[in-house]
């Protein structure tokens, strides 16, 4: 039943009510757009334009920006801003500090802009539901929205209902990103250490084909730790023939994968030059030159390596060797620890004036049965203790010589208890590779 016409209040005009319902109705409407906006997957600058296109065509909104801290360093961002002369750093620093919808403080930056009002976008956080005090994620500076204050105040609560919508929708999605580029790494970081322990493994391969059996005449033994589960130290040995067998040590520059590219090729050149049964003086150059292509003129990369060729005969062996710049391996010899140092600079840098190597002599040693030899990466003397001081070759010769062992197995594992009780709990701190070989 209808209202009687008593109950109709004095000055009720339907007019005004209709216009009243079309004013809303268009308000409600904006709403309905910006919400559909969110639907799509759009990028951020295309969504604001959309909008404000919207607040323009709907609140007559003549001067608007939206500035944001969805960033990975929470920095304000400038992302829309439409008829401001300009925005400055100092503009965006002053927006950023307000909690509540506020008029610009006087002279200050943002008024000096044409700003009217600065209204935060977040989440509401009280202290109650009457005081709307904010958490700001993000912020709108209007301009020109209004003709009365009225007006200005009934189409704040619209501006602000669309600015949290899209602030969620933004903020949302820029978390979504983060996760995506987060799992993006996980997966990523997760294929880089499955292909690092393959490479890993297949090093631990190449390094175990250091045949203990290479010759009935030795006894040897080997032990190798990569620093980064891959690394570039090298070692074998290789049977010529029924008297002689080639070995070497040896440590590319560097650590990680590009240490462990030069030391597989470098493996492998070596084993394909010892089957051609060149002399050792041309093979250690044809190591060099190839250091030199691998390397090139842009890198600064070498290799040290100690390069021997046993003649084993009935009263023991001869050795012939080379050794380019590389930690001096230890002749164990009745209880005495003995040196042989470096008598060439490593490989894979030119050095003007510096002969061939092919036209050099190799150093000869004559080895006696039960002698053990001993040879080693530079992972070992420098290692460091707690006090920081290097274990050092004076160290570990000291320690050799008070304990001489028996046979290439029992100097490996010697020279691993020297090394732990001298760093204590300091992890390994380079790659670090020991051969061991016993002239029976």
């Amino acid at each position: 039943m209808g209202a009687m016409l008593s109950e109709i209040p004095q000055g009720f005009s339907p007019h005004h009510l209709i216009r009243e319902l079309e004013i809303k109705r268009g308000e409600v409407e904006a709403l309905q757009e910006v919400v559909r906006l969110l639907a799509p997957k759009i990028r951020d600058t295309a969504l604001l334009v959309s909008v404000a296109s919207i607040l323009r065509s709907r609140f007559g909104v003549q001067r608007m920006a939206y500035i944001h801290t969805f960033t990975p360093d929470h920095a304000p961002r400038l992302s829309y801003f439409h008829n401001f002369p300009s925005i400055s750093q100092e503009a965006l620093r002053e927006a950023i500090t307000y909690t509540v919808t506020s008029v610009p403080h006087p002279d200050s930056f943002l008024e000096h802009m044409g700003v009217e009002i600065v209204m935060p976008l977040g989440r509401f956080i009280g202290p109650t539901s009457r005081v709307r005090i904010v958490e700001p994620r993000a912020w709108w500076l209007l301009g020109q929205f209004a003709t009365t204050e009225e007006e200005k105040a009934n189409d704040l609560l619209y501006l602000e209902i669309i600015g949290i919508l899209i602030t969620v929708y933004l903020e949302n999605t820029f978390f979504q990103e983060q996760q995506r580029q987060a799992e993006i790494l996980r997966l990523q970081q997760q294929a880089y250490e499955q292909e690092i322990a393959l490479a890993s493994r297949i090093q631990r391969r190449i390094l175990s084909t250091a045949n203990p059996a290479v010759h009935p005449r030795l006894d040897i033994a080997t032990f190798h730790s990569p620093h980064q589960g891959i690394g570039g130290d090298l070692f074998d040995f290789i049977r010529l023939d029924e008297k002689r067998v080639l070995f070497y040590i040896g440590d590319v520059s560097g650590k990680g994968i590009s240490a462990a590219l030069v030391m597989s090729n470098l493996q492998g050149h070596i084993q394909s030059l010892a089957e051609l049964n060149i002399p050792l003086p041309v093979l250690l150059e044809q190591l060099h030159r190839r250091l030199l292509q691998l390397y090139g003129d842009d890198d600064t990369g070498f290799v040290t390596l100690f390069l021997g060729l046993l003649e084993l005969q009935e009263s023991g062996a001869i050795l012939h060797y080379f050794n380019a710049a590389h930690p001096p391996p230890l002749l164990i010899r009745k209880g005495s620890v003995h040196a042989l140092p470096a008598n060439l600079t490593m490989l894979g840098i030119s050095i003007p004036g510096q002969p061939p190597l092919s036209s050099l002599t190799p150093t000869r040693l004559v080895l006696y049965p039960n002698d053990l030899f001993l040879a080693y990466t530079d992972g070992l003397i420098e290692q460091t203790n707690p006090a920081g001081q290097n274990l050092g070759i004076e160290y570990l010769m000291n320690s050799l010589a008070s304990s001489p062992p028996p046979d290439a197995a029992t100097l490996i594992a010697q020279v691993r208890q020297i090394l732990d009780n001298f760093k204590e709990n300091v992890p390994l701190e380079d790659d670090t590779s020991l051969v061991a070989c016993h002239l029976l």
